[in-house]
């Protein structure tokens, strides 16, 4: 018979939007819950482990809708943005990515994050879905694996096991891409839609209705990233599941926002990702290393210890004035961007659209797992009520990963995946940062023991 754990005395917060359940009990049997509700609904199971919470709020685990795990979270996992081979010899920071995926894994859960999308990277991704499912110290993952572009960079590229992007070039290019995806198990085709040139338009929209129409055709979603609203409004014609990233370079107005309910695709947001990447150049100009927001030590000791080494990476700028002065124009853009994006972001929920909460985790400085507490409070910031970014990091993030049957959302049927805080998110979703529990199908973990630095 499998064992129940029962945790007691707690504010339930579903998930759902609904008002909490004050002094509720949540009544776990095997990987599953069993019950959610008032002492009288859920009588604690003979033998159960009873885990008393009283003064603290059950949330479910959250969801980061855009994370990619062939990326370090350092320079070293981006050589197209500043190359370092003698320090950083990128075959061998990918090969050693694809051998320990579990550091990820585990600095997820110390984050209380249950369930990724990995919306972009080697093939080796597409095996993740599967292995994870079966292991309590992982979260969730569905995986895009190779993304399709117009714009692919070489130094993303080793050779036919480690490879970042497919073409797009041709009508062929298209089909044999998406085919390969499927052939690999990619559970979505993702794009990497950069703004093409003028002469370049035509041609390249044309493309990714292409990639749409194959997609579906292969029973893939599509998912694409679009920085600005021209592309962003492409993509949801192609028929875009999902829109990677904020819409950055000009108002979101009512074309964009009635394509957005018409197609009921879902908006990713990344407030910053852009900003911690220009974070990542500044400490090296500066010879710095930028201080590191994870408050539950989540981070493994080796990726803290190269964002530490920055003077090597220094050596590679000669310039430092010229790069100075980029660095403080990109700092400029930051703020413009930012101010851009937050105001869309706001146009976007108040047409009742499905948002979720995304960080773009693998990137410079944006860490995997707490790079989310960051997110959702930009999101806050940005003037979206605690209430509603709980919702998009939970019941949003697991529609996006097509698991919304099993995940999201603490009602009796689902798997167990939910969180014990401290503080009440619905007033400050800085609460969080309080995490004092995570279970992962069943398993109950102190936040602590899930630590990878002391």
């Amino acid at each position: 018979m499998a064992q129940s754990t029962a945790l007691v005395g707690g504010t339930v917060i579903d998930g759902t939007g609904r008002p909490g359940n004050a002094n509720a009990v949540v009544v776990v049997t095997g990987d599953r819950l069993a019950c959610v509700g008032t002492a009288a609904q859920c009588p604690v199971p003979s033998g159960a482990t009873r885990v008393d919470v009283t003064g603290r709020f059950v949330t479910p685990g959250l969801v980061d809708a855009h994370v990619h795990f062939s990326q370090t979270g350092w320079i070293d996992g981006r050589p197209d943005g500043l190359s370092a081979p003698a320090l950083y010899p990128y075959p061998e920071t990918a090969r050693a990515l694809r051998a320990n995926p579990a550091r990820w894994y585990r600095s997820y859960l110390c984050s209380g994050i249950t369930a990724v999308f990995d919306v972009g990277g080697h093939p080796w991704t597409t095996a993740l879905p599967a292995k994870a499912e079966r292991d309590s110290m992982a979260p969730h993952v569905r995986a895009a694996g190779p993304l399709i572009t117009h714009a692919s960079q070489a130094a993303l590229r080793v050779d036919d096991e480690i490879y970042t992007f497919l073409p797009m070039a041709t009508s062929a290019d298209v089909q044999a891409s998406v085919a390969k995806l499927k052939a690999m198990g990619a559970s979505a085709v993702k794009v990497w839609y950069l703004a093409p040139s003028a002469e370049q338009q035509e041609e390249l929209d044309a493309r990714l209705l292409e990639v749409g129409a194959a997609a579906r055709a292969a029973g893939l979603d599509l998912i694409v990233h679009a920085t600005e609203l021209r592309g962003a409004k492409i993509a949801l014609r192609a028929g875009a599941a999902m829109l990677v990233h904020s819409v950055e370079d000009e108002p979101a107005y009512d074309e964009f926002l009635s394509l957005l309910q018409t197609t009921r695709a879902i908006y990713a947001p990344t407030l910053v990702v852009g900003r911690n990447a220009t974070h990542a150049f500044a400490s090296i100009i500066l010879g710095e290393r930028y201080p590191i927001d994870d408050p539950g030590r989540c981070v493994d000791s080796n990726t803290v210890a190269k964002t530490t080494a920055v003077a090597p990476l220094r050596a590679l700028i000669p310039d430092f004035s010229r790069a100075s002065a980029r660095m403080l124009r990109a700092l400029d853009r930051i703020e413009v961007r930012g101010a851009m994006m937050a105001d869309n972001l706001r146009r976007v929920h108040a047409t009742g659209a499905t948002i979720v909460v995304a960080t773009d985790a693998g990137n410079p400085l944006t860490f995997h797992g707490p790079s989310i507490f960051a997110e959702m409070e930009a999101m806050q910031a940005a003037g979206l009520s605690a209430t509603d970014i709980v919702v998009m990091a939970t019941r949003n993030g697991a529609q996006a990963m097509g698991r919304l049957k099993d995940l999201g959302t603490l009602e009796a049927g689902k798997l167990a995946d939910l969180l014990v805080l401290g503080e009440d998110p619905r007033a400050d979703v800085r609460a969080f940062r309080a995490l004092t529990y995570v279970m992962r199908g069943g398993r109950l973990y102190r936040q602590a023991a899930l630590a990878q630095r002391k």
